[in-house]
């Protein structure tokens, strides 16, 4: 399962997105910093972060895997 979820993030995100949204979930940093260091503002990293969330929800939808699917892999 994570190898799925790194290809996708690879894969179906721009550098941008990949950038903030593996930032903030993986490495735990501030959304204030990584607003910083992207050069951006706190709303526009959400809308950003929110984006690739939706991309890769709609990416595991057509390849039969659910959000839960993913969330239980990472719980055991």
């Amino acid at each position: 399962m994570l190898e799925f979820v790194n290809k996708m993030i690879k894969e179906e995100l721009t550098e941008r997105q990949r950038l903030a949204l593996t930032s903030i979930m993986i490495q735990g940093m501030p959304l204030a910093e990584v607003a910083e260091r992207m050069g951006t503002n706190r709303n526009a990293l959400y809308k950003l972060i929110h984006d690739a969330r939706q991309q890769l929800q709609k990416k595991m939808t057509a390849s039969g895997i659910s959000p839960q699917e993913v969330l239980a892999a990472f719980e055991n």
